[in-house]
């Protein structure tokens, strides 16, 4: 491995506490080549007895408190090594999350905060703070745009995705743990299709994959651990992969709380005075 690719990493590495989406860029996602789950269509009557089922999720998921917030344990594995930060999160649906990474005697290393168009980062310990559009931040990283055209506050929750989808398709699992249910949309003009795993006896999303419009798979999502917040089903455990170097971003929740005070103002960063200030586009 050359120098510069060792340094880029080791960045990457540090800045592993600021929130998934700022994890990205140290997995250079492809993932074009991924095994792809889902089976053959499940038959017409089948399919509308799974509809009902999904459209009920999509409704339940729907009535759900807006914020959540707790603490939360957010670790990066690759090759070279893997790193875990803990902190504090919370999230506002449908696109507003920051997180605050801490040292272990609780005083804060790194925050992220966005409200799913800008993004605001603070090292603590560089005394830096880099704000910016998200599009510009996924082009400067190589970043599909798709982690960016989606929804952060679905995918931290797992909640069925809000909107409605015209066309859906069903298919059977490989491993007989469910259904696929399948839709594609385009967000500022990147197309992009999500693929969901339902469980329709429990009324449970197991996984989530998106692909891109070349029909690569740019991430699976997996939920597990689910417990009860707020008369919602929410997962304790958050797995990325299928991820470029054999990469896997976890994220680990507990002591979390529901409720519909958060505003946007909790997620926006004040700049401690004498920190030096860069701005993307």
């Amino acid at each position: 491995m050359n120098s510069n690719r060792m340094k880029t990493t080791k960045a990457h590495l540090q800045a592993a506490g600021l929130l998934l989406f700022c994890l990205l860029p140290a997995l250079v996602l492809t993932g074009g080549c991924a095994r792809k789950p889902w089976k053959a269509d499940i038959g017409e009557d089948h399919s509308q007895a799974v509809e009902q089922v999904f459209r009920s999720m999509q409704k339940r998921d729907a009535s759900c408190l807006p914020c959540l917030d707790g603490d939360a344990v957010v670790t990066l594995e690759n090759r070279l090594e893997t790193k875990a930060f803990s902190g504090y999160i919370q999230c506002m649906l449908p696109d507003s999350c920051k997180f605050i990474a801490a040292n272990p005697l609780g005083q804060p290393l790194l925050a992220v905060a966005s409200d799913g168009v800008r993004f605001e980062t603070l090292n603590t310990t560089a005394r830096t703070y880099m704000a910016g559009s998200l599009k510009s931040y996924a082009l400067l990283h190589d970043i599909p745009p798709a982690f960016f055209s989606g929804s952060w506050g679905e995918w931290l929750t797992g909640r069925i995705d809000q909107g409605l989808q015209d066309s859906l398709s069903f298919r059977s699992d490989g491993e007989s743990r469910g259904v696929w249910v399948s839709f594609t949309k385009k967000t500022g003009g990147v197309e992009t299709t999500t693929h969901l795993l339902i469980d329709p006896q429990q009324s449970l999303l197991l996984s989530r994959i998106l692909e891109d419009a070349k029909g690569r798979i740019l991430a699976e999502i997996s939920y597990a651990d689910w417990q009860d917040i707020g008369g919602c089903r929410q997962p304790g455990r958050i797995t990325m992969s299928q991820l470029a170097f054999g990469g896997l971003v976890s994220l680990k929740l507990t002591g979390i709380g529901a409720d519909d005070l958060c505003r946007e103002r909790d997620f926006v960063l004040p700049v401690p005075s004498g920190y030096a200030r860069k701005f993307l586009p």
